[in-house]
């Protein structure tokens, strides 16, 4: 790479870095001893330790050796996808266009949250119940705007789902809602000419929402969480599929084929090399 391209390189990696460091602060991290009330956060070391009616403490030196690491860990990242993944789709990528998506990285990914916990809120008020809470990382939005001590990616209470269909509904709601936002951005871009500005926001809001479900409902059945580190623990989406009396299998086909029809929405190069591969098969 030229000089220049090193420059872009480099402030990319450091602040992938800087941010994953920080979201990290989201992630919680509790040691196998520790104080009932306290609930630790960072990762690989924890650096942030909330105190329930207290102050939390802040372990600066824990989050400069976190943000170092990672920093590296990042770099090693882009290389790999320079060297290896983008050559092979035909991608070529300005690394300075990056630096947005990765500031909007946290704000968008709980702006989607906010929308998935919306989604089970209208889903489950849809078939009868009432909402009794709702909670987004560190703010109570239902049944008063309140800042709170403990952080909690996202938490909706309905009451008087009585039947398995109502209950269904309001657990495949969430990822249901976030899906057809992220369909609905997609279709926008597609039809709107865009901003550079507006389009990279809309796509990384987008992608959040075509990873929400795929992921929902594959990482809770190999041990992870909703989102790696983050989330239910449970395959929420394919749960309230059962209950409403989607076979398994049907349900698996119906998540990978929208999956797979938002990746081509969302990555035109990848759009175009398939469709030059079946235009050559074709011929």
């Amino acid at each position: 790479m030229h000089c220049r391209l090193w420059v872009e390189f480099l402030i990319c990696g450091i602040a992938c870095g800087v941010l994953v460091s920080l979201a990290t602060g989201l992630v919680e991290n509790q040691p196998e001893a520790s104080v009932i009330e306290f609930r630790h956060y960072g990762y690989p070391l924890v650096w942030l330790v909330t105190k329930t009616l207290q102050p939390a403490d802040f372990i600066l030196i824990n989050l400069i050796m976190n943000t170092v690491f990672l920093i590296f860990v990042s770099l090693f990242g882009l290389v790999f996808l320079e060297r290896i993944v983008f050559p092979k789709l035909g991608v070529s990528i300005k690394y300075k266009t990056l630096l947005l998506p990765l500031a909007l990285l946290i704000p968008l990914g709980l702006f989607m949250d906010f929308i998935h916990e919306f989604g089970h809120a209208i889903w489950g008020t849809a078939v009868g119940g009432t909402l009794a809470s709702m909670k987004i990382a560190y703010f109570e939005i239902f049944p008063r705007p309140a800042i709170t001590s403990q952080f909690v990616l996202g938490y909706v209470d309905v009451h008087g789902l009585s039947t398995d269909s109502q209950y269904g509904l309001f657990l495949l709601g969430g990822s249901l809602t976030t899906n057809i936002v992220s369909w609905v951005l997609a279709l926008t871009q597609l039809k709107l000419n865009l901003g550079q500005k507006k389009s990279v926001a809309l796509k990384t809001l987008g992608l959040f929402g075509l990873l929400d479900l795929p992921l929902y409902v594959l990482l809770p059945q190999i041990g992870l969480q909703h989102w790696l580190f983050l989330g239910g623990h449970v395959p929420e989406p394919l749960i309230g599929a059962r209950k409403i009396g989607i076979p398994d299998i049907v349900f698996y086909v119906i998540v990978a084929f929208a999956t797979l029809d938002l990746i081509f929405l969302y990555f035109k190069p990848l759009r175009q090399k398939v469709r030059e591969k079946i235009v050559r098969a074709l011929l």
